[in-house]
């Protein structure tokens, strides 16, 4: 078994761990009445009830405490590795993959968008992060939670239609488009894109992806099968902010060691 497959197994194997701990969560909620909600787990906590609920001052009486101090690690986490979270524990990045693997796989439609209607398209997670602050900052948080997938899924049997409906067109669009989702609405997304740049600016090398350009023969395989539609080829690092560090890329390039996982100097 190659080095690259067993990087990938341990990648789905985390996946699943994490599927199933949310599934397992989703199902108390439905089924057991457990006395919690989604936000208990969800890390863009932060955002809908950290800034609402002045965390700052109430910390340690406020019940999402534990979880926006673990949303918030993550974000710091991500200035030095990058959005592993995504590729390898957020459940929702996972059903997407399963979904595309299941349904969209053969259509090949993701590069029916150009890169440049593709970056375009991706600042809309960063209206909806601007859009969800603003909310949280006024106390009208509760306008986006209807409209959050997670949010609704965990209302099953009594979801509401509008949440119904939000869920199924990102569930529908994730057929055709491989994680609509990440790519253009997460707000989560969004943050952990912009603790990116804090660590860009403060001189804190992260992982990237790093391509050498003496083996490196442009066939762009690697960009084909990119998940996130980035295009690799373009410089010697993957500096786009939306890698999400899946190592797709190398598993697909015909020539091995011309893609490596480094932190860039």
């Amino acid at each position: 078994m190659s080095k690259e497959s067993k990087r990938q197994i341990l990648r789905h194997t985390i996946q699943l761990l994490f599927l199933l701990l949310s599934l397992a969560f989703f199902a108390g909620l439905i089924f057991f009445a457990l006395p919690y909600t989604i936000h208990n787990v969800c890390p863009y906590t932060i955002v809908c009830f950290g800034l609402s609920k002045n965390i700052l001052i109430q910390y340690l009486g406020n019940p999402f405490a534990l979880t926006i101090a673990f949303s918030f690690l993550i974000l710091v986490l991500t200035i030095f590795c990058g959005r592993l979270f995504c590729s390898c524990i957020c459940p929702l990045g996972t059903m997407q993959e399963i979904i595309y693997a299941l349904f969209g796989k053969k259509r090949r439609s993701r590069k029916q968008i150009p890169l440049y209607q593709e970056r375009r398209f991706a600042s809309i997670k960063y209206m909806v992060l601007i859009i969800t602050i603003l909310l949280s900052l006024v106390g009208a948080n509760y306008i986006f939670i209807r409209l959050c997938p997670v949010y609704a899924l965990s209302l099953l049997p009594n979801i509401t239609i509008l949440g119904l409906i939000v869920a199924l067109l990102i569930i529908v669009a994730g057929i055709f488009l491989e994680r609509f989702w990440c790519r253009f609405l997460c707000p989560y997304a969004a943050l952990m894109n912009l603790f990116q740049y804090l660590g860009k600016l403060v001189h804190f090398p992260h992982l990237k992806i790093c391509r050498n350009l003496e083996r490196c023969n442009d066939c762009e395989i690697c960009s084909l099968s990119c998940p996130m539609n980035i295009n690799i080829t373009e410089e010697e690092y993957v500096r786009n902010p939306n890698c999400i560090l899946c190592f797709r890329c190398m598993d697909k390039c015909p020539k091995s060691q011309t893609l490596k996982v480094q932190r860039e100097k």
